[in-house]
């Protein structure tokens, strides 16, 4: 009867494991989920801050450390580095990895 007992609880424990894991993976996926890039903030010639490529407008950013920056679809606008992140396109799917003091790390499709 103790070795049925020992089974039964080893098998809830590798079920309650399973849940945590299913939770747990649920939660990332959707953390990191797929935006579009709206638009491209450059530095302006003035210095006052970046300049967007398509609208034109200017972007007052307080981090005085990048002077690059990307709109995406869900309304948030984070400074990227402007050496790593020339060659993506207006319009392109890409997928925010990391964000460290609102710069982020991207990862396309």
């Amino acid at each position: 009867m103790n070795v049925l007992w020992l089974k039964i609880s080893i098998l809830g424990l590798l079920v309650l494991t399973l849940v945590g894991l299913l939770i747990l993976k649920i939660v990332v996926s959707t953390k990191g989920d797929w935006v579009v890039i709206e638009e491209k903030y450059f530095p302006g010639k003035d210095g006052h801050g970046p300049l967007g490529i398509q609208s034109g407008e200017k972007l007052d950013s307080p981090q005085s450390e990048s002077t690059c920056a990307m709109k995406f679809d869900n309304g948030l606008t984070f400074s990227v580095d402007c050496d790593e992140y020339l060659d993506y396109n207006i319009g392109e799917k890409v997928r925010i990895v990391s964000g460290d003091n609102n710069e982020v790390k991207l990862r396309r499709k």
